[in-house]
């Protein structure tokens, strides 16, 4: 196949891509010579509108991330999540025991490297231009909050992919980090950066989007705000083990007056379309009648009885975590009609959290801040992480809910705690991986331990490896 010159975008920020996967060919969605492609601040707009629609799963798959691909592997990898019996082959090397899911074959990994890399891509085409638009006083915002917002999605890109396809910050192999692009440069191959230089720029990138992203209109929750980029914060200082600040960014984002912590009696419909204007989230990404993914390939395609394949499913070992007075039981989660008719034993629980295919999809909201700093107060202050959990569980999902446990337990009840609220939002693995916590999955027996290769990281796809001959597959593939 012939390197691509050009991808399009609609002026209304509609990107129409190539096949190609490999990141080092992928070019910016443009409709004009790339020496004059971003002339204004309209433009400039169009670009950034660009970058999130990026974040969206198109009709063929070939674009997957933060829409369905990242939450729903985050769970089958996990150990709560399971493909069923009966299926229609997508993911279902996930419940192998032989973990052949790994494999630089997967056309799932492929499929995510690329779209993650293509966000960069055309990040970094659009940050080439910083300086260089001037403030329209007839265009909404400014440049600079344009720029910020390409610097936040950037840094959320890499922190992505340096989190599934390296190691640990500080685990083993230090050295063998990701690729970073950080100009525009088609067609230029670049070997791994170390797990610390990646770690470095996404500090960076979210060091300029804290400065830039607050001056002019931010565009609701479809942009990324000055509270998505706090979050982004407590996560970068979760995954590098500063727990100190960690906390620091989680409690500004409880402290932002902007947002609302979702309450016991909005759990029923936050996942409604009603639910989009609900205080608690603080980023999701835009889906509309108009807009909408292919019923083989958004989110509602694997998940739920309401799904077209209804195949994805959690675990009765998970569903056993909810108190009988828990909103979340029987409401989100049910082990009632369509999953008793399924052959698997245990019987599935059915997740009625995406049932709609134009409700736009959940990447941040404000309760992820209270998990964050309960993460952080386990390694630093226990006692009162455990106070914090008790009281925010009873307060907000059940009344009835206590929890004494110390030590290990406690971190783990925690990220229970949190899968419960956060299932099918892009967490469970990365949280076992980041805090060297193995598990068994009850209903797969799929069983990752701190020692295999499998749970340290993802394996680099094969197109990548035999594009870039600067690559080298992460040791133990």
């Amino acid at each position: 196949m012939k390197k691509i010159k050009v991808l399009l975008i609609i002026l209304t920020g509609v990107v129409v891509s190539s096949c190609k996967s490999e990141f080092s060919e992928e070019l910016p969605p443009i409709t004009l010579p790339l020496d004059q492609a971003i002339t204004n601040e309209k433009v400039l707009n169009t670009a950034v509108n660009g970058l999130y629609n990026l974040y969206q799963t198109n009709n063929d798959g070939s674009i997957n991330s933060y829409g369905a691909m990242i939450p729903t592997l985050q769970e089958l990898l996990g150990d709560n999540g399971f493909v069923a019996i009966v299926n229609s082959n997508r993911f279902s090397t996930t419940r192998d025991p032989n973990l052949t899911f790994y494999t630089q074959n997967s056309g799932d990994l492929g499929t995510l490297w690329a779209t993650l890399y293509k966000i960069i891509a055309n990040a970094n085409f659009v940050l080439s231009y910083e300086g260089k638009i001037p403030d329209d006083p007839n265009t909404p915002g400014s440049p600079v909050n344009q720029f910020g917002q390409a610097y936040a999605v950037r840094a959320m890109a890499y922190s992505t992919l340096v989190s599934l396809f390296s190691d640990n910050f500080n685990g083993s192999n230090p050295e063998v980090g990701i690729p970073l692009p950080l100009e525009f440069k088609p067609a230029v191959n670049l070997p791994r950066s170390s797990v610390k230089q990646v770690y470095d720029q996404i500090f960076a990138d979210l060091t300029n989007a804290s400065t830039k992203i607050g001056t002019g209109v931010t565009n609701g929750n479809r942009r990324l705000t000055t509270a998505a980029v706090d979050m982004l914060f407590s996560r970068y200082y979760l995954a590098t083990k500063n727990y100190a600040q960690a906390n620091t960014y989680a409690q500004k984002v409880l402290d932002n007056p902007a947002y609302s912590l979702l309450s016991a009696s909005g759990v029923t419909d936050f996942f409604s379309v009603t639910g989009e204007s609900n205080g608690e989230t603080i980023f999701q990404i835009d889906y509309n009648a108009l807009d909408l993914p292919g019923a083989n390939d958004g989110i509602t395609a694997t998940w739920s009885s309401t799904g077209r394949y209804k195949q994805n499913f959690a675990t009765q070992t998970f569903f056993s975590k909810m108190g009988a007075k828990d909103v979340r039981r029987g409401t989100w989660y049910r082990d009632t009609g369509y999953v008793l008719t399924l052959g698997d034993n245990p019987k599935p629980i059915d997740v009625m959290k995406y049932t709609a295919a134009d409700r736009d999809i959940v990447v941040l909201r404000k309760t992820e801040a209270v998990f964050n700093q309960l993460e952080a107060l386990y390694y630093t202050n226990p006692t009162v992480a455990l106070a914090k959990l008790n009281t925010w569980v009873k307060t907000y999902r059940d009344a009835d809910y206590a929890y004494a446990g110390t030590g290990i337990d406690l971190l783990k009840e925690i990220l229970m705690q949190k899968d419960i609220e956060m299932f099918l939002e892009g967490f469970r693995y990365s949280d076992l991986k980041r805090n060297g916590l193995g598990f068994k999955n009850s209903q797969t027996q799929v069983e990752l331990t701190t020692s295999k290769v499998q749970f340290k990281s993802f394996p680099l796809p094969q197109a990548e490896l035999n594009t870039n001959t600067l690559l080298s597959q992460y040791p133990g593939y």
